[in-house]
């Protein structure tokens, strides 16, 4: 509410503007700028005793119109995929340690499991979070893995300093896809694909969770994840990325990234 406060007319606020404004207790809105301010969410002029938005409120903002120019551009590809295969696929980003769905396509119900746009999995246990998180720049994936590595328990499922991680993006950059097999939901399988924008960077994921029960891992091998690379590789060609169509693989895009031991 405070934040929403702000606008170009009004990019500068005193206290009490904010107060008459958000209609909150002077107390409460003093309470959530020291937060804010803390975060960078917000910045104070001690001279004109003024508030107005940081750089992190702005950051957010750039984040929420690039997924939106994100999914734009991939909707019509993923709508197209479904109806081909009759499967639910979505598209994701990489937010902090989590892959965060902008996008998700249903078709049929999976074992009661609710995802929809919002919904987060972790990076490291998904395949959409890996197949990000395999074409990473160096600093932001090593970034990244200081996050996970900070999180309790999880050196059991990444390894220490990322070792077993590391060797699943080995793999998923060889193959140029990820593959989960019951990591997150019993009888789940999944599958996923990079995507590239014009500077050759990863931005997202696209991804088509199946019913292990209904489909083996062969077919899924064998029948959609040619189909699935296929769509992902056209919508990075969308987003301007020539390697990828210049290219037989994503082995040839010209991207090393290793986790550090």
């Amino acid at each position: 509410m405070i934040l929403k406060t702000f606008s170009p007319s009004q990019p500068r606020l005193c206290l009490q503007e904010l107060t008459n404004k958000t209609r909150l207790p002077k107390t409460t809105v003093l309470r959530l700028l020291k937060t804010l301010i803390s975060l960078n969410y917000i910045q104070f002029n001690v001279t004109t005793k003024q508030y107005y938005l940081g750089s992190e409120a702005m950051s957010l903002g750039f984040t929420v119109l690039w997924s939106m120019d994100l999914r734009e551009a991939a909707l019509p590809y993923l709508e197209e995929l479904s109806a081909a295969t009759q499967q639910n696929v979505g598209l994701s980003i990489l937010d902090g340690i989590d892959a965060v769905y902008i996008e998700r396509i249903k078709k049929i119900p999976l074992l009661g499991i609710d995802l929809h746009v919002g919904s987060r999995l972790k990076v490291y246990r998904s395949a959409m979070g890996r197949a990000i998180l395999a074409y990473l720049e160096e600093d932001k994936f090593n970034a990244v893995l200081d996050k996970i590595l900070a999180e309790e328990d999880t050196v059991k499922i990444v390894g220490r300093s990322g070792k077993i991680l590391s060797s699943m993006l080995q793999e998923v950059r060889k193959q140029g896809w990820a593959l989960s097999e019951h990591e997150l939901f019993p009888g789940m399988l999944a599958i996923a694909a990079p995507i590239f924008n014009a500077t050759g960077t990863v931005e997202g994921a696209i991804n088509m969770p199946l019913i292990g029960g209904v489909v083996s891992k062969e077919d899924i091998i064998r029948k959609y994840v040619p189909m699935l690379v296929d769509t992902a590789k056209r919508i990075s060609s969308a987003r301007g990325c020539q390697e990828v169509t210049a290219c037989s693989d994503w082995n040839a895009l010209p991207l090393q990234r290793t986790a550090r031991n």
